[in-house]
């Protein structure tokens, strides 16, 4: 997520890069279908795919087949190729629709034939689970979360989150985190099973079989390994939690510091799903209306109150899809070549000052907003990685932003849920702190109707089957994803055991091979980053970026308080 003090601020879409919404399919007993159907079925399904790839692809992934290139022959004006692409779909509108009804009657047909044929169905996953199910093995989208925790052991530690997950299984709000992931002609569901090996999910991780202590470094290099390890039974398990069997660096005292790693498919739910299971689940006595130490902020649909206004979002809703197909994707070093799966891992080290340095900067510049800060934080990150690492500055980059969505439900209810759309912030990095310009370009994506418009293009997507929705959804265009996570004042899990920091790093996706994140725990901001080894070889030039977001943070207080 992306805060600031109103509202979070919505930005040009990219049309490739999606999310889903859809509710549980169907619910009823049949009889097993023969199996010369089942082939005659995938045979039709393969030959449907094929044909609504091409036609989808062409109507949303016009750039893929250069049709932009041939528009700008004919015409430079954004107006007439705007009018060229919306004329292109709505020509074959009736086709994809028809398809698409196709597309439906072959999921039915496909849920009675896999009900039938496995005992342990449980349901079709929702359309925001299907998109973060799109990728390759080599690009699982997981979600790692790193806590550094005080306790006796890293054995007793491991022993006690199992009796609190013996427990957490009994809650049928967490049924969905012990599921497992299938996928058959075509549809991702979910498998549920009556007997759960706690074994496979809680793990003691020995880090380069070292005797001694472990440092940073050392904590880096593992989850380089770990990350291209398969979550349990054979990747189609949920989450994985793994604890450091040495214990870390300069630990004092009775009790030791030891790495504590959760690893968590993102179909599972969103960032702030998965820290509120944290503190509802294994924390100790968190009370339910704690709060975060950050505003947990949303985005509303539907932010109109007037006639006028609905019907003027209404409208600019068709031109806002379309920008979305003519955006050219970045190029540069960050954002290009192939990804490879292999994950760099960094994160800044704690400073207590940091987040009091944002709210004082807000406080003496009241027209800036804690996203305007962060925004230009960044923007000088990445220009610091480039103007050190190659020749060439971008004059923009293409910054992803998910944005989480309002939801009603009990306090006491924990949802796994990935509630939340996306948009796209062109950051301006060439020039040095251009604050005036990133507030004004965020001023006019908060207008917005991008994050709208991608909802609801998510809520018709969960009928298609992956072969159709992986090139639609492919993250294409924009160079890495900013998220901004909440996060509690502090946490202490399974008998006492305390959490001493928080660390969130946000999965790639397509050729979108850079995550960086902040998260505030216990009144620390921390900034962290996770990319593709073939984007970024090495931690000591992801640093680069971070780096360089700290160091404008300070002198943007030192500019504007001091």
């Amino acid at each position: 997520m992306f805060p600031n003090d109103s509202k979070v601020c919505s930005c040009h879409t990219s049309a490739n890069l999606l999310e889903n919404v859809a509710g549980d399919f169907l619910h009823s007993n049949v009889t097993l279908a023969n199996s010369r159907i089942v082939d005659n079925t995938s045979d039709l399904a393969l030959i449907v795919g094929v044909l609504i790839a091409v036609l989808v692809y062409i109507a949303i992934n016009v750039e893929g087949l250069q049709i932009e290139a041939t528009l700008q022959k004919f015409t430079k004006h954004k107006i007439i190729q705007r009018a060229l692409v919306l004329a292109l779909l709505v020509l074959t509108s009736p086709i994809i629709i028809s398809f698409t009804l196709i597309s439906l009657l072959y999921k039915i047909t496909c849920y009675y034939i896999i009900k039938a044929n496995d005992v342990n169905f449980a349901a079709f996953l929702d359309g925001f689970d299907v998109f973060w199910s799109l990728e390759d093995d080599d690009s699982r989208c997981v979600i790692n979360v790193l806590g550094i925790i005080e306790t006796n052991t890293s054995d007793s530690l491991v022993a006690r989150i199992k009796q609190k997950l013996n427990i957490v299984i009994t809650n049928k709000s967490c049924n969905k985190l012990f599921y497992r992931r299938n996928e058959k002609y075509g549809w991702y569901y979910w498998r549920n099973y009556s007997e759960i090996d706690l074994n496979e999910y809680v793990k003691v991780l020995n880090i380069g079989n070292k005797k001694g202590a472990i440092s940073k470094e050392d904590i880096e290099d593992a989850m380089t390994e770990v990350s291209c390890l398969p979550l349990p039974f054979n990747d189609t398990g949920l989450f994985q939690i793994l604890v450091t069997e040495q214990r870390i660096e300069n630990s004092k005292g009775e009790r030791s510091n030891y790495g504590i790693l959760f690893r968590i498919h993102h179909a599972v739910g969103d960032g702030v799903a998965l820290i509120e299971f944290l503190c509802k689940t294994l924390a100790d006595d968190v009370k339910n209306d704690e709060k975060f130490s950050m505003p947990s902020n949303y985005i509303p649909i539907d932010t109109s109150t007037s006639l006028f206004d609905k019907v003027r979002q209404l409208f600019a809703m068709p031109i806002c899809f379309v920008d979305g197909i003519l955006r050219k994707p970045d190029k540069h070093s960050l954002h290009g070549p192939p990804l490879v799966g292999k994950k760099i891992f960094k994160w800044t080290d704690p400073d207590e000052d940091l987040f009091q340095m944002i709210k004082e900067i807000k406080h003496c510049k009241r027209d800036l907003n804690f996203s305007d800060i962060l925004a230009t934080s960044l923007s000088s990150g990445l220009r610091n990685f480039f103007s050190k690492t190659m020749e060439y500055m971008p004059e923009d980059v293409a910054v992803i932003l998910p944005i989480r969505l309002p939801e009603h439900f009990k306090q006491n209810e924990l949802q796994f849920k990935n509630n939340f759309t996306v948009t796209i912030l062109d950051l301006p990095t060439k020039e040095k702190r251009q604050i005036r310009e990133i507030k004004r370009r965020c001023n006019i994506v908060r207008k917005s109707v991008d994050p709208t418009v991608n909802h609801y293009f998510l809520k018709v997507c969960y009928l298609l089957p992956k072969q159709i929705l992986r090139p639609i959804f492919k993250s294409s265009q924009a160079t890495l994803v900013f998220s901004n996570m909440p996060g509690p004042d502090s946490i202490s899990i399974c008998g006492g055991n305390s959490i001493k920091s928080l660390i969130f790093f946000i999965p790639n996706k397509g050729s979108t091979g850079l995550g960086i994140s902040a998260l505030c725990y216990g009144g620390v901001l921390r900034f962290s980053a996770m990319a593709d080894a073939n984007i970024v070889p090495t931690s000591e030039q992801l640093s680069l970026i971070l780096n360089g977001m700290v160091d404008e943070i300070k002198q943007m207080h030192e500019l504007y308080v001091k």
